[in-house]
């Protein structure tokens, strides 16, 4: 995973305590209120957030393997960020900083500094609340459970459940949120998949909010007799054109015969990690994307050097056959996720339609000859 990947992924939780507070300050789910009304209830939210911090437990139950993650975040706007994460059974931590020029990380297991100039830091930490808000209104039912103490404080349970049940929900089918009375920020989270098991518990502790963090919190010391490397200037990949991304591609790029009706081609982008990577772990990913409206099909194709890889949460989903060829399915709710193997290329096809119609355009790709 790229280090800029990583950054954002330590924003969704903080995404979810926005939509949470804008949906209670609105009027505790009035059910007449649009997502317009309640996104600018958000933003309004988050625009009085000037810092914040937290520490987070996350407990992943999958295939009756639980792996435990400790993450201790803290945030200042407009764009600086520290995060030290303690993986269950490890002492090392691996550290992120950035304080908004520079993106450092440190990896004990190799005692290596990565350092990068940021272009443009607003890209690690910027979301679209308002299409986050209207997915959620659109296609989730929420309700106020009732009210329950989380380490002696009083908390609203909330619980999400998709609009529209295909019976096909792998890893997150419902979502519990228990939320603070007194600050309104959420406490614990979990999801459950379409049997009614949990799959993930996020439990938050020591959350502050507008404590006046120092910008010396996000200077970086590198620990002693750590290797640096200094990647320069990072730039997140531009938008190309199919005739684009093919020139500039180093392998041929597949794409698919089949579309559903309405949906075109789009953008395409080109990802590769030789900055980051040794020699032996040089991998290039191309990802086209095609759109209908808001909605949209990802369809990202990756060729290593290096074909191990580590176990994924893909190895928990489903066994299909695409042509012949075996391949992995998982449910995330609405949104579906298809994996495969076409010679050296590795496929994942992302998108938000029916089982059916995902295996439809999966099988619509093949190898050109």
């Amino acid at each position: 995973m790229s280090n800029m990947t990583t950054m954002k992924k330590l924003i969704p939780i903080f995404v979810l305590t926005f939509i949470v507070v804008a949906l209670f300050s609105s009027g505790c789910m009035e059910k007449n209120l649009s997502a317009e009304q309640i996104a600018t209830q958000m933003m309004d939210k988050e625009n009085n957030t000037r810092d914040y911090s937290y520490t987070m437990h996350m407990t992943s139950y999958l295939g009756g393997e639980i792996k435990e993650t400790e993450t201790k975040t803290m945030s200042k706007k407009p764009n600086m960020i520290k995060s030290i994460v303690t993986e269950s059974g490890k002492e090392n931590k691996t550290i992120i900083v950035s304080d908004g020029e520079i993106l450092w990380s440190y990896t004990p297991d190799t005692n290596t500094v990565t350092k990068m100039k940021i272009s443009k830091p607003s890209e690690l930490t910027e979301n679209d609340y308002t299409n986050i808000i209207d997915d959620i209104l659109n296609d989730t039912n929420v309700t106020v459970l009732s009210v329950e103490n989380v380490d002696g404080r009083k908390t609203y349970l909330l619980e999400t459940i998709p609009k529209e049940n295909d019976g096909d929900y792998e890893l997150i089918y419902k979502t519990k949120i228990w939320v603070d009375q007194e600050t309104w920020m959420p406490l614990r989270y979990e999801t459950y998949n379409g049997n009614g098991n949990l799959t993930m518990k996020l439990e938050i502790q020591d959350l502050k909010v507008n404590t006046g963090i120092p910008n010396s919190e996000f200077k970086f010391e590198i620990p002693k007799g750590a290797k640096i490397i200094d990647l320069g200037e990072i730039k997140l990949p531009e938008e190309l054109s199919l005739e684009e991304a093919r020139k500039k591609a180093s392998f041929e790029i597949l794409t698919p015969d089949y579309l559903p009706e309405g949906y075109e081609f789009n953008s395409s982008m080109i990802y590769n990690n030789s900055q980051f990577s040794s020699e032996s772990q040089i991998s290039e990913t191309v990802e086209l994307t095609y759109t209908k409206d808001k909605a949209v099909i990802n369809l990202a194709e990756t060729v290593s050097k290096n074909q191990s890889s580590d176990a994924t949460i893909m190895d928990k989903g489903e066994d299909i056959q695409i042509n012949g060829i075996e391949g992995k399915y998982i449910s995330m709710g609405k949104t579906k996720l298809l994996t495969w193997k076409l010679g050296d290329v590795n496929l994942s096809l992302y998108a938000s339609l029916e089982k059916e119609e995902m295996l439809k355009v999966a099988e619509s790709i093949s190898e050109k000859t």
